[in-house]
Order: structure tokens, then C-alpha cells, then sequence
């Protein structure tokens, strides 16, 4: 049985792992098919797939997009070219708009009282790109929080002292620029979106250019991947499985957490490794 997980993050974004120690820990789980699919971000996949490379872990680049909607909407991209300017472009303003939110919010949570620094939520993110994750770390080290998710739900949701809306792309758009570079997008942990219409979800977003669906996830219950399994049969969409690892910072996920998915994802996610191989052939 293969151990697949195409969902993951690194210090690219709101990861604990560096990517050359998150294709590492991969090895280290057995997990025999990975992508590294960082927030609106590719500057961990060369590293990553460096890595996988060296040390024998089939790899995929990846990317997992926020997309507009009211509530939480996810696309993950895979295979795409990370070197096409059209695509690092649009995510360089995604990351610029992100490095001005965070500011923006240590500067309200300062007038509030909430003594954090952007120098150290910089010092934090060690490079990556700026996020909420890193400026619940900074509080917590004030002593704001229990851990790291606890001082995210108090401080930074929605409602919540230091919450700014963030810019978000449009699904057709986040799929158009994937797909010219080659890519193949999936919907993320559907359930998340809590569409209220997921029939009307997925005609749209197949229109625009969508593939396949993460149908295994672990907030999924075993109905839901029932209902979302026959949905990806209904549309012809390709199935996925991902753990949403984020490492020490969110210790609720783990690699290869989610391990349901048998021989129909299996197939499904060899067709779309193959996919990936024949254009760069």
C-alpha cells in the first residue's frame, strides 16, 4: 500500500520544517508520493524537490492558493513549472500584500497593548512569507496563549483583537495561472468551504478549469468522504489525500495522518504523477 500525502507546508510559509527537512521527515514516514504545497507561495519547492530527489522520495511540486469566498476556500495546484514568470509574479504580489498584513496587525495588536515587534515576527518567519502563525508565535513568547493554535484562535480569527482580511485571488484566475505553467488543481478539504451547494461548486470550478478533489482529509468524517468520493466519480475529478502538515506549529497534524484512501485514490494519484512526468519529457 502506498503512504501518499500531497498536502503539507514549510518555513516557505507557516511550517515548522525547513522543505529540505520536511522531504526528510517524508523519508523518515515512509510516505512513497509528496508534495510541498506552501500558502501562495513556491519558494520552498526547488528545495524540496532537491531533497526528495537526493534521497529517493517521489515528489511533485506544489501550491496550495487562498481563494475568494466568504469563508475558507483552498485550491492546491501540482505540477507546475515553479520557474514560470507569469506564475512568480502573481505570487510575489500575493506575498507582498501578505508582508503588509502582517504589519498592519502587529500594529493594531501594539494599540492594544500587545507588546510584539514586526522585527520579530520576521526573525520568526525566518525568511517565509509573513502569516498569522508567526505572530501568534510572537505572542505566545510574551505569554499571550497556552500554545501556538491557542493564542492563533484568541488573538488572530476573525472577531479576535489582531484579525485584518487578507487579499485573496479568484479561483479562475489561481487555476489559470497553474495551468499555464503546467499545473493541475484540486479543490482543497471541501468540507472547510462549507458550500452550501456543492453540486453548483464544483460545475463552476470544473469550468474554470479544475481536476480533482481532496477527497481524504482528516476533518473529513468517513460520510463526508463517502459524499465527496461519489462527487469526484460525478465530475470526473481525480482524487487526493493530505495531511495539512504544518509541523510544531499546528501539532494537530501529523504526515500521513490521513491514510484512508486505498486503491481509487492509488490509481488517481498515479495518473496524476504521470501527468506531471509526460511534460517534462
Amino acid at each position: 500500500m502506498e503512504k501518499i500525502d500531497l498536502h503539507m507546508h514549510s518555513t516557505a510559509s507557516d511550517g515548522s520544517s525547513t522543505p529540505r527537512e520536511l522531504a526528510r521527515e517524508c523519508k523518515a514516514a515512509g510516505i512513497t508520493r509528496a508534495a510541498l504545497t506552501d500558502h501562495d507561495t513556491i519558494d520552498g519547492v526547488a528545495e524540496f524537490l532537491e531533497e526528495a530527489g537526493r534521497i529517493g522520495l517521489p515528489a511533485i511540486s506544489g501550491l496550495e492558493y487562498n481563494v475568494e469566498y466568504e469563508g475558507e476556500m483552498h485550491i492546491l495546484a501540482y505540477g507546475m513549472d515553479i520557474w514560470n514568470q507569469e506564475l512568480r509574479d502573481a505570487l510575489d504580489v500575493l506575498a507582498n500584500q501578505r508582508i503588509t498584513r502582517a504589519s498592519r496587525m502587529v500594529k493594531k495588536l501594539q494599540d492594544q497593548g500587545y507588546p510584539i515587534t514586526l522585527e520579530r515576527v520576521e526573525e520568526i518567519a525566518g525568511g517565509g512569507v509573513l502569516g498569522r502563525p508567526h505572530i501568534a508565535r510572537a505572542l505566545l513568547e510574551k505569554g499571550f496563549g497556552e500554545n501556538v493554535e491557542d493564542a492563533f484562535k484568541r488573538y488572530l480569527e476573525p472577531g479576535k483583537p489582531g484579525f485584518l482580511p487578507r487579499l485573496k485571488i479568484k479561483s479562475s484566475e489561481a487555476i489559470r495561472l497553474a495551468r499555464q505553467a503546467g499545473g493541475h488543481c484540486v479543490l482543497a478539504h471541501p468540507k472547510l468551504a462549507y458550500y452550501p451547494d456543492y453540486d453548483e461548486l464544483l460545475t463552476r470550478l470544473k469550468g474554470e478549469g479544475l481536476e480533482g478533489l481532496e477527497v481524504y482529509y482528516p476533518a473529513h468524517s468517513d460520510e463526508e468522504v463517502e459524499f465527496f468520493f461519489g462527487l469526484a466519480k460525478k465530475y470526473d475529478l481525480f482524487i487526493t489525500q493530505g495531511s495539512d502538515y504544518h509541523g510544531k506549529i499546528r501539532k494537530s497534524t501529523q504526515l500521513f495522518r490521513e491514510q484512508r484512501g486505498g486503491a481509487a485514490l492509488e490509481e488517481s494519484v498515479e495518473r496524476l504523477f504521470a501527468r506531471v512526468s509526460s511534460k517534462k519529457e
